[in-house]
């Protein structure tokens, strides 16, 4: 009884297989062609091959291996990454498999068996591996991957701040937000008191290296190749981020930018070299109106995009430049100026009326964002957050105590994930392993917290010191 072979031709169409599966929407004709193709190759191949020695069973052996080969070989050399170096690699395993390859050939051609047991196995193994994949690989290939919102406020505080802080009562929105479904935990902070480093965290979802302090340039650096970007567009994404007028804003995988439009000196840095200048009062006129339309046009754009139509699922990153000081909207919306541009240039933290009033303004602005997305895409997954707490108010910017470190670190944070209710462990260096593990299917550990905060050691030196239990326990008082 003639054995039927079927593995060897299995084996060559896996890889394409597998990529069908992972992309079935975006899957073309000349997709569906190429890997036919293959297929013919390696049965053609194989009639070579039986044709020489004139034994099915061998060929379908020795074209079997050579296809294991030729299209397997990135897997070892992945593995053997951290074993071999990168310089040598390629080679030294293109002469090892070539060897193993001939050695495998003409212990084939050489042996008495007949090798049908081995066939039957062979055949057995390769389908069961193609279902396998089918199952495994269907169900997400064929699942509506989510829409995610991150939205930002700069330097937006949670309720205890606001009401301790300012006398401030924020609970309708809270309530409006708990009715939604999103997850709020009692108490948040933000790992550092600098947005930089904690976005750092945030969208690497780990912590930086704080042995030898914290670099503003490694920070951007970082930023821009961050893990989280890189993984959503790894999983076909359309990255969309809004201006934040800073100067971290330099994504790498960004595919749509928002109201970048509006600044014509689009320099941070040197809208600070001419802040001292003869033309300092226009400036400052020029640097209102700027931050004024790029946030105005952030919000516009935001509620745009919730109600748009994407052919790819979408990603968007919108870190908002308010309640931060400069305080430029009173709580409806309307143009102010700023009372006191003692400190930096327009940044001042000296107004607590001026900061609740933005504060104010921001939340009305954001609830209507939130409102668009629950009634046109309520099972998009949002995370709206604070970056940092604030520092409005603080009559001191050194040396603080624990009230002031307390207020700057303390921060809101909610987060929607129509999948879940309830989760362990949130805390903002979470959210993306909370989000990957429940929709990428990752595996990715959940961090504890960790708040740092520089603390002079014996030599007077400042160093990034983790206070995360002593915040937890603490007693704010205004």
């Amino acid at each position: 009884m003639v054995n039927l072979i079927l593995f060897p031709f299995l084996l060559a169409f896996f890889p394409s297989w597998v990529l069908i599966l992972k992309n079935i929407d975006e899957i073309i004709i000349q997709d569906i062609i190429i890997s036919l193709g293959i297929v013919l190759i390696s049965i053609t191949l194989w009639l070579i091959v039986r044709k020489i020695l004139k034994n099915s069973n061998k060929s379908a052996l020795i074209v079997a291996f050579g296809i294991l080969i030729f299209f397997y070989f990135g897997y070892i050399q992945d593995g053997l990454e951290d074993v071999i170096d990168n310089d040598i690699k390629t080679s030294f395993l293109g002469i090892a498999a070539t060897i193993v390859f001939i050695i495998f050939t003409a212990y084939i051609i050489k042996s008495k068996r007949i090798f049908d047991t081995i066939i039957k196995i062979a055949n057995f193994a390769v389908i069961i591996l193609i279902l396998v994949v089918l199952v495994e690989i269907i169900p997400i290939a064929n699942a509506e991957k989510p829409n995610i919102y991150h939205l930002i406020l700069d330097e937006y505080t949670d309720q205890e701040i606001l009401d301790k802080k300012f006398g401030h009562d924020n609970q309708e929105f809270y309530d409006l937000l708990n009715d939604y479904g999103f997850i709020i935990p009692e108490k948040s902070f933000s790992v550092f008191d600098a947005t930089d480093s904690e976005l750092v965290t945030i969208l690497n979802f780990n912590y930086p290296n704080t042995k030898d302090g914290i670099s503003t340039y490694e920070n951007y650096e970082l930023l821009k190749d961050n893990n989280v970007m890189k993984k959503l567009s790894d999983e076909q994404y359309h990255i969309i981020e809004t201006n934040s007028m800073m100067r971290w804003k330099d994504f790498k995988h960004v595919d749509e930018k928002i109201c970048y439009n509006t600044n014509l000196i689009n320099s941070e840095f040197f809208e600070q070299v001419l802040n001292k200048s003869i033309i300092r009062y226009f400036l400052e006129k020029y640097q209102e109106n700027s931050r004024r339309d790029t946030i105005r046009c952030t919000f516009d754009e935001l509620n745009k995009i919730t109600i748009a139509k994407y052919e790819k699922p979408i990603y968007v990153f919108s870190h908002i430049y308010v309640p931060h000081p400069p305080f430029l909207f009173d709580s409806n919306g309307n143009d102010v100026s700023p009372k006191h541009r003692g400190i930096g240039g327009l940044q001042s933290w000296e107004d607590p009326e001026g900061y609740i009033n933005q504060f104010i303004y921001a939340t009305k602005e954001i609830k209507q964002i939130i409102e668009n997305i629950e009634k046109n895409d309520s099972e998009a997954i949002v995370i709206l957050q604070g970056d940092t707490g604030t520092s409005t108010g603080l009559k001191i910017r050194t040396n603080l105590g624990m009230n002031e470190i307390y207020q700057k670190h303390s921060n809101f944070y909610a987060l929607k994930i129509p999948k879940l209710t309830e989760v362990e462990m949130i805390y903002p260096v979470n959210t993306y392993r909370i989000i990957f593990n429940n929709y990428f299917d990752t595996k990715y550990e959940y961090l504890e917290e960790k708040i740092f905060v520089p603390i002079k050691n014996e030599n007077g030196n400042s160093v990034l010191t983790d206070v995360s239990k002593t915040m937890r326990e603490f007693n704010y008082q205004n």
